[in-house]
């Protein structure tokens, strides 16, 4: 029912205005009676009352007017109120139609994606218990292929059939990409989501590729080595003896001896002959003696100002004594 008609319904049931009510009536003969006594007042007195009296019929008249705007907009807050009401009802209808749908479609995603998994499930134990070899032999027929499974003939599948299986499980595998309807916001998350999962994609690829060369290298060294070890000369493989030069026999003696220092390279075509004091000094660098005293300086260069030929000073308190000119 809408507010309209509620608004004409109450109207019918309020009761009809006959006239003036009690207290009216009481108030005007107050007025008369009051009018009345003005006769033995005098001048002054009568105007003041009757200019009180006419504040006081300004100020219910205001009353009236807003016991009238109350009315009024208490009428409208209820009207307003129903649609409201009514509003929210249209909306909770909405919602609840919207969330069944919702669920509805996600329970019949479920069960499609549940009766899929079955059947996947069920070919897998099939192909699991089978007896017969899991070879297969293909016969050419024309332009025809047929795979034959087993020895005995089993099952044939055509080319259609093995298509229609991998987009099935393609289809399974590869999540479906639902904007249909979707806004701005929605479009934004999907697309956020699709570049989170394609930089993991990346991550976990780049990783596998890194591990597939690390592998790869570790194969053609282990393939290498025993490739080495593998070669053997005329007479066999041959114990190797180290001889006294090539082993340490003062660690091997005594406990926390250091380990023995080489002065040359094992692999050196030719020798070092000299003895060890010779080779320490190569290592160590020779003696030098100390260096000389300085001479001290006697005499400074000085210009002559007339030809600007240079000449020698002696420096104050350093000129040669009479035995050394001499």
């Amino acid at each position: 029912m809408s507010g309209e008609e509620e608004s004409e319904e109450e109207e019918e049931s309020r009761p009809e205005d006959t006239g003036p009510s009690e207290a009216e009536l009481a108030m005007q003969r107050r007025r008369q009676q009051q009018s009345t006594d003005y006769g033995n007042l005098d001048e002054e007195a009568q105007a003041l009352l009757e200019a009180n009296t006419v504040e006081r019929e300004a100020m219910e008249q205001e009353i009236r007017e807003l016991q009238e705007r109350r009315e009024r907009r208490k009428k409208e807050r209820e009207q307003e109120e129903r649609e409201l009401a009514a509003r929210r009802s249209e909306e909770e209808a909405r919602r609840k139609k919207e969330e069944e749908e919702r669920n509805s479609k996600k329970l019949a995603e479920e069960e499609e994606k549940r009766k899929a998994r079955a059947a996947k499930m069920a070919e897998f134990e099939k192909w699991k218990n089978v007896s017969s070899p899991n070879f297969v032999i293909t016969k050419k027929s024309g332009d025809a292929e047929e795979a034959t499974e087993g020895e005995e003939g089993g099952e044939k599948k055509s080319k259609e059939q093995l298509e229609a299986e991998k987009r099935a499980i393609l289809e399974q595998r590869i999540p479906k990409l639902d904007i249909a309807g979707a806004d701005s916001g929605k479009l934004t998350e999907k697309a956020k989501e699709l570049h989170a999962l394609i930089m993991r994609l990346e991550s976990e690829k780049y990783d596998l590729e890194k591990r597939f060369k690390t592998q790869q290298y570790d194969m053609m060294e282990l393939a290498e080595r025993a490739r080495q070890m593998n070669k053997v000369g005329r007479g066999g493989l041959k114990r190797v003896k180290l001889t006294d030069d090539m082993q340490d026999l003062m660690q091997e003696k005594f406990a926390g001896c250091p380990s023995r220092i080489l002065m040359f390279s094992p692999f050196e075509r030719q020798k070092d002959m000299r003895s060890w004091r010779e080779r320490r000094d190569v290592f160590t660098g020779p003696m030098y003696r100390l260096p000389e005293g300085r001479v001290e300086q006697r005499r400074i260069l000085k210009f002559n100002e007339a030809d600007g030929q240079p000449f020698y000073e002696y420096i104050p308190g350093m000129e040669p004594k009479d035995d050394e000119e001499e």
